[in-house]
């Protein structure tokens, strides 16, 4: 007896069988959409698996919405919602279609993509044949998922009489440039293998030193070295900047070096023996340095004021180029201090105190 209540909503709702199955498995999809999308080598991408949940939560509550919407008008107003059969099945269309395309996508990174190590994790990262096959599968299950909404609809007869279809081609035309030129980028950049998933490149007209996570038909996914945060760009964008490919080095590893600026005062053995205490330091605390490479140490500069002294090193992991950088600048600072070696630049002039008379 204490469910009659319920009873009697349910017959009032202006629903009918499909419409409590859509809704029954919309709510179970709802609730088990993280290991939904999780259940997917496309997944092992935070940002790819964040956003791929947004999509399908934002599928769910829309027509929870819609649903919600028909009972209250029908209940209070009395007023019949039409073609809610048909935004059922227009609805578990959606949903199915959502779903089948993003493991097919994960089955294509899987069995096309390739396998990189990204901070000390292999993940399955996308290739040129991943990116291409893939597209295709959007195109496959887009156009069955539309092609079945259409004849929900029922609007075989209206697209025949109309030119709907050659709307929706002018409307892709005029928005080309937003999006054909990030695809063709994309696709570029896959081809050549000039960046790839797991690359340590730096682009300097963004400031930006970072390891790729992912290349997508429209952007390319970089985790900051320096505040390990991702940033996103547009690939055009990325293919019209200057790249450096640091990991794409020799067997030593990637040479990085740094500059100093010392005094005319210090003779250049001095300075020899002072840096390559530096480094040896250095490598002795960071493990990314390459110890059994020897260190360059050149003159690049007899300033004014100074001498610029430049310490070539390797870096056997480019993950660890910022912190080699920043373990030989501190090695460089203490030792300082403690042989008297300046690294400011000496003031060559005198500043004169009080008042110059005329």
């Amino acid at each position: 007896m204490s469910w009659d209540w319920l009873n009697t909503i349910v017959m009032k709702l202006p629903f009918q069988f499909l419409d409590y199955v859509v809704i029954s498995l919309n709510l179970l999809i709802f609730l088990f959409a993280r290991y939904i999308i999780n259940r997917s080598p496309k997944a092992s991408k935070n940002t790819t698996a964040r956003n791929r949940m947004l999509g399908l939560r934002a599928i769910n509550l829309a027509l929870f919405s819609i649903y919600l919407f028909a009972a209250i008008v029908d209940f209070l107003f009395k007023i019949e919602i039409t073609h809610l059969q048909q935004i059922s099945q227009t609805g578990l269309t959606i949903l199915i279609s959502y779903i089948v395309l993003h493991y097919v996508q994960g089955w294509i990174v899987y069995r096309f993509g390739k396998v990189k190590e990204i901070d000390g994790e292999k993940v399955h990262g996308e290739s040129y044949a991943s990116e291409i096959i893939g597209l295709i599968g959007l195109i496959l299950v887009g156009s069955i998922a539309i092609l079945v909404i259409i004849n929900v609809w029922e609007l075989n007869n209206w697209l025949q009489a109309t030119s709907v279809l050659g709307g929706v081609l002018l409307i892709l035309f005029a928005s080309k440039d937003y999006f054909l030129g990030d695809m063709i980028n994309g696709l570029v950049m896959h081809y050549n293998h000039s960046v790839e998933a797991g690359s340590v490149i730096r682009v300097k007209e963004f400031e930006l030193v970072g390891v790729v996570l992912q290349i997508t038909l429209s952007q390319t996914i970089i985790r900051d070295l320096v505040q390990k945060h991702e940033v996103t760009i547009p690939n055009t964008k990325l293919r019209n900047a200057t790249v450096e490919t640091i990991s794409n080095c020799g067997k030593n590893g990637f040479r990085d070096y740094l500059d100093f600026k010392i005094g005319y005062d210090q003779s250049p053995e001095t300075v020899q023996t002072f840096l390559e205490t530096v480094f040896q330091q250095a490598a002795d605390k960071e493990a990314g340095i390459n110890e059994e490479a020897k260190p360059k140490i050149v003159v690049v500069e007899n300033g004014d004021h100074a001498v610029t002294w430049r310490l070539l090193y390797y870096v056997k992991n480019p993950y660890r180029m910022l912190d080699a950088r920043n373990t030989v600048q501190t090695i460089a600072f203490e030792l300082s201090q403690q042989e008297k070696v300046g690294l400011n630049t000496p003031v060559t002039h005198q500043i004169l105190s009080g008042i110059v008379s005329s």
